[in-house]
């Protein structure tokens, strides 16, 4: 039984359908959903395109704000969720939430980029299934979403 459900959400097309299959889950369960985004680290080289580091941090800050409060909006009436805000390193701050609550399940999108390109970047659904102590469950986009 999932009881208590972490849906780590950005603006993808995979990420809103992370969204739908969990509210699928709580409603079936009468789960708890906690809805996560994470602000991403400001790269050093933002004041080469004379942006300071500050307002960066700042605005993806309020990225994030805003991403968790418009999923939080979307939502079902019959829906219990509350909202986090981390930043930091995505899957890094995912375990680390992980690590802090009792949560049953952790839901994720995934872009689906493949074994080559995963190897080069990194994956978010990697680090949190090697790192996660509990079921992570990955939901791609719709193919015309992709």
């Amino acid at each position: 039984m999932f009881l208590d459900i972490l849906v780590c959400i950005d603006r993808s097309p995979s990420a809103r359908k992370a969204i739908e299959h969990a509210v699928d889950l709580a409603r079936a369960q009468n789960s708890k959903l906690t809805l996560m985004s994470v602000a991403p680290p400001v790269s050093t080289y933002v004041t080469l395109g004379g942006v300071s580091s500050e307002k960066m941090a700042t605005e993806l800050g309020q990225w994030a704000d805003r991403t968790v409060a418009e999923a939080a909006a979307s939502l079902p009436e019959d829906v219990v969720a509350h909202t986090l805000r981390r930043s930091g390193h995505v899957g890094e701050e995912i375990v680390k939430e992980l690590e802090r609550g009792r949560y049953d399940l952790v839901v994720l999108g995934s872009r689906g980029r493949g074994p080559a390109r995963e190897g080069l970047f990194g994956s978010v659904n990697g680090y949190v299934h090697f790192h996660s102590r509990v079921p992570v469950l990955s939901v791609p986009a719709d193919e015309e979403g992709v």
